[in-house]
């Protein structure tokens, strides 16, 4: 017993000499070699800005057009098939049918109503597959415009909830007959020894909508089909086959989806920005977040001197509001447009090069953050995205030459990831091709303005 109160003893004595010691030791050392820590707020800036367009290289692609508070979203399909190399048709074989097939798995906006499709035959320029091709892509430069070209006799009237031609586990199908002479224009092509010989001979077809602003569909796949049949002797008979073959517009060639959009009132929406901005898909809107460096450098450099600065925290917070958690039902047209899975936070002068590069992100550069759901101290759901800028700050004020202001880009992101055994890594990352629409907090918010803190140190 003796032995334990001795102990306890000893141990009070040693805490009670820690500070003691630290305080001696930091006063033995140079001051010159002493290490500075402080924390500072920063205030930040919010502006919403117009995008005009985003790279296009859609795993799935928006179709039709759809009205909501941001403007009118207009979306086409212009599409290469992929060539079928070394096929060959049976000898003899006959042509019964070519269909064209476009399936969508959801839509967007009022499945009720109805919208016409109409699909023609680009005619005037292909697609090469090592180019990046724009949503705001001129069409004319690949579509003469004349009806002659309309693979098709008649429009096709369809309602998405309601599709009258097939269903499936994976999605709907839209089947649209073609004419007898594309049909048999499209049955001649008989050179499939390359892709780039078969775009020359069929460079493609351009899919477009009519009438009706009130859906999008979101279409997973376009594929053609050929239906014909051949004879052959069996045993002195002669038996008739019938067969298809499928020529589909797949990852091996260039699909871009056209995106306009029209009647946006821009002037409405800036003048929102001293409480919300917003972030809309695909293109349209993005937000920019303005961060003053001449002035954290300046009170950085007060307070360490001329030591190497180094940010130990800077977490951004970006608060997401008017996010839908109702029935699924009683959606209305601007209820759609949900915030986006992923947003990405981009220096602006570098998210050109970052999309047409197929650069990957780097927190020097460009940070990920998903839509995450909280609960404030009053136990209320909250959304948001969240980004640590320490890596990327503390670049930044190490260079040589002083920026003023850093201006950086929220940006709506799909991301592809690749798993290992022990990790998972983000493989690609692209623009946002679904329609989503993110309101976010202003910076300028008199309630709530965003801020920075700021934790660093100098050494």
């Amino acid at each position: 017993m003796k032995r334990l109160i001795y102990f306890v003893i000893l141990i009070l004595a040693l805490s009670a000499c820690k500070d003691d010691v630290l305080r001696t030791g930091a006063s033995v050392l140079p001051e010159q070699d002493a290490i500075v820590v402080n924390v500072d707020t920063f205030s930040l800036a919010s502006s919403l800005q117009l995008a005009d367009y985003i790279y296009s290289s859609p795993d799935s692609m928006l179709l039709g057009e759809c009205d909501s508070r941001f403007g009118t979203i207009h979306a086409d399909i212009l599409t290469q098939l992929a060539c079928p190399e070394g096929y060959k048709y049976e000898e003899g074989a006959q042509l019964d049918s070519v269909c064209l097939f476009i399936m969508y798995k959801t839509w967007f906006g009022d499945g009720k109503s109805p919208m016409s499709l109409k699909v023609y035959e680009m005619d005037k320029e292909t697609f090469y597959y090592t180019n990046l091709y724009r949503s705001d892509i001129d069409v004319s430069e690949y579509w003469s415009g004349e009806d002659s070209t309309q693979i098709s006799e008649r429009n096709k009237i369809l309602v998405a909830s309601e599709p009258t031609d097939s269903s499936s586990a994976g999605g709907y199908y839209i089947r649209i007959k073609a004419k007898d002479s594309f049909a048999k224009r499209f049955f001649m092509i008989r050179d499939f020894s390359s892709q780039e010989n078969y775009s020359e001979q069929f460079k493609g077809i351009y899919i477009t909508s009519e009438f009706g602003s009130s859906v999008m569909l979101n279409v997973s796949e376009v594929s053609l089909a050929v239906f014909y049949h051949f004879t052959y002797s069996r045993l002195g008979k002669d038996t008739t086959v019938y067969n298809e073959k499928w020529f589909y517009a797949n990852s091996e060639i260039r699909s871009v989806n056209s995106i306009s959009y029209s009647n946006t009132d821009f002037h409405r929406l800036l003048s929102e920005q001293d409480s919300v901005c917003y972030v809309v898909s695909p293109a349209n809107l993005s937000t920019r977040l303005s961060i003053p460096m001449l002035d954290m450098s300046s009170d950085i450099r007060k307070n360490i001197g001329e030591k190497r600065p180094y940010v130990n925290m800077a977490k951004l917070q970006v608060d997401v509001l008017n996010v839908y958690t109702g029935q699924t039902s009683q959606k209305t047209s601007d209820d759609w447009a949900q915030p986006a899975d992923n947003m990405m936070l981009i220096k602006e002068s570098a998210a050109e090069r970052f999309f047409k590069d197929k650069e990957l992100p780097q927190d020097t550069c460009a940070i990920i953050s998903p839509l995450i759901t909280g609960t404030d101290s009053l136990g209320n759901t909250t959304h948001f995205y969240t980004y640590d800028l320490k890596t990327l700050l503390t670049r930044q004020l190490r260079q040589t030459e002083e920026t003023d202001t850093l201006h950086m880009l929220l940006l709506p992101v799909s991301v592809e990831y690749s798993s290992t055994s022990s990790t998972t890594t983000v493989s690609a990352v692209h623009p946002l091709q679904t329609i989503t629409a993110t309101t976010v907090r202003s910076a300028a918010d008199k309630a709530n303005p965003m801020t920075l803190e700021v934790v660093y140190s100098g050494f």
